[in-house]
Formats: C-alpha cells, structure tokens, sequence
C-alpha cells in the first residue's frame, strides 16, 4: 500500500512516461519513417539537456565531471518511483554497472502496447545524457533494455577512463590530475516529485514538438497538439480510478499534486527557456481545457 504522496510520484512518473508515447505515436503514425528521426532527434536534444543542466549544477560547486557524479553530486532531476528496483554493482569516477530490475516506465509502455516506442526512448536518451555529460569522452553500453523482448534487467555499463579524456579536460573530470584540489563541502538536494516530473516533462515535450515543428510544420505542430488531447483524455481517466481507489474526493488539488504540468502553465516560472513553437500555450489550450472537462471541474 502507498502513501499519498507515493500514489501522487507514481501517477507523475506515468504521465511522464505516456506524453512521450503519445506523442510518438503521433509522429509515427502521421510520419513514418521521418517521424522516428524526428522523435529520436528530440529524444536525444532532451537528454543532452538534462546532461548539461546536471553538470553545469555540479561544476557551480566544484564537483568533478566522472561517472561518480554523473549518478550523484548535487541532487538529481528524476524523482525516485516506489516501484523501481535497481541492483548497483559498481560506481565510482571511471564506472557505473548497474542492472534495472524493475522499470515503472518499461512496465508502462508495455501495459499500453507501446514497448517499441519506449525502445526509441532507451536507444537514444541514455547516450546522449550520458555522454553529453562527460563531454561526450564516456563509453555507453546498454546490453540489455526492459523494452526488448526477452531482455529481463537493463544492463548498464557506463565507462570514462582516463586515457579517452584529452588533456586538457582530465583535470575537470579526475581528481588525480588535479593536484589543487579539495573536494567541495556541498548539501545535496533531493529531487521532488512535483518539481522534478514538472520540469522534465516541460523539457521532453519541448524538444519533441520543436523537431515536429522544423520537419513537419503546422501538421507537425497539430500532431503533437492531437497528443496533448490524447494524453489529457488518459489523465483523466487514471485520475478517476486513483481517486477511486485512495477513496478521495476529485478536486482541483488532487489534480494539482497528481499532475507534473502546472494547471496554470502561464504562472510557471519553470516553462522559461521552453518557450519556442508557444509550447506553453499549447499546453494551456489543447492539455488543460480537455483534461478539466473530462474530470467535470
């Protein structure tokens, strides 16, 4: 059984994981074979986003740039969903070997019909995050993904070693080539669900639409709004039955905590930088109206 505020990350972390399906599945039914280049264009211009937001967060306090901060540093972006199960066999500067046991996301896309579209995802976001990260000199190896066909754990093997780094770039990512140096006293800051689901899912629908906007124009544009609807018509049909079972009544507020997007995207100081193709409008004209009329408020 969880908590409130567990229920409330979970039905984030699932609208999270199902605007990227809608919105694909937009792509490729209206596209084809340019809407899968579009969709992994937008894929991996999302996680060389979150790479560099990341580092940059913990260069400002004098971490180095290796894998050991890659998974660690300041605070992360993704909240963290009561559902995954994770096995980490290594992490340190050079590594990261871990094995995903359980993937919320994997199990979403697959409830929905939708695992090659999450294939999409695990393809292309993983490499670009992680190898934007480290300046783009780490090896990524994922043998193995939730989202393939009889794989059983995402197998991940992140490597940046010292010989792949140029010179002039080993004294940012390796305390042994820094002769200086004092590791910083930082606070690491947890992600929150609200703020952390919010501004990702602000960042990945940013990216998908502005690549359906460059390649497709207008009917780019109405694909993804068609998606929007699509997933505010879903929202509304898992918030009923969340609402249903937690035995709560359905309120604006419920909506609020349960939702990653701002029900008044305009006053949303996180939307600053996302602002191209008027993708806060459109969430504000296609998402919210859609979502409130299904849920009768």
């Amino acid at each position: 059984m969880f908590t409130y505020l567990e229920n409330s990350t979970i039905n984030m972390g699932d609208s999270y994981t199902l605007l990227y399906s809608f919105i694909i599945r937009r792509l490729l039914d209206g596209f084809g074979v340019e809407g899968d280049a579009a969709a992994r264009e937008g894929t991996r211009r999302f996680g060389r986003d979150r790479a560099i937001t990341k580092r940059k967060e913990n260069m400002a306090v004098g971490l180095k740039v290796n894998m050991a901060t890659l998974f660690g540093g300041v605070g992360g972006d993704l909240p963290g969903d009561p559902r995954f199960r994770r096995e980490k066999q290594e992490l340190n500067p050079e590594e990261r070997v871990s094995h995903t046991l359980i993937c919320p996301m994997a199990d979403t896309w697959k409830a929905y019909g939708e695992m090659a579209i999450g294939r999409i995802y695990c393809e292309e976001f993983h490499s670009a995050c992680y190898g934007e990260y480290c300046f783009n000199f780490s090896r990524v190896n994922l043998a193995k993904t939730l989202t393939q066909e009889g794989d059983e754990y995402c197998a991940f093997n992140i490597i940046l070693r010292p010989q792949d780094v140029p010179d002039e770039y080993k004294a940012q990512c390796f305390e042994e080539f820094d002769s200086d140096y004092v590791p910083p006293v930082y606070e690491h800051h947890p992600p929150q669900g609200k703020t952390g689901f919010n501004h990702l899912s602000i960042k990945l629908y940013f990216y998908l639409l502005d690549e359906a906007a460059k390649r497709f124009g207008q009917k780019g544009i109405a694909a993804v709004e068609a998606a929007l609807a699509d997933m505010a018509h879903d929202f509304a049909m898992r918030m009923k039955k969340s609402a249903k079972e937690q035995g709560l009544p359905m309120t604006l507020a419920f909506v609020k905590d349960n939702n990653p997007w701002e029900m008044e995207p305009e006053k949303d100081p996180l939307w600053e930088g996302y602002t191209d193709n008027r993708a806060m409008e459109r969430v504000k004209e296609k998402f919210v109206p859609v979502l409130l009329a299904d849920l009768g408020l």
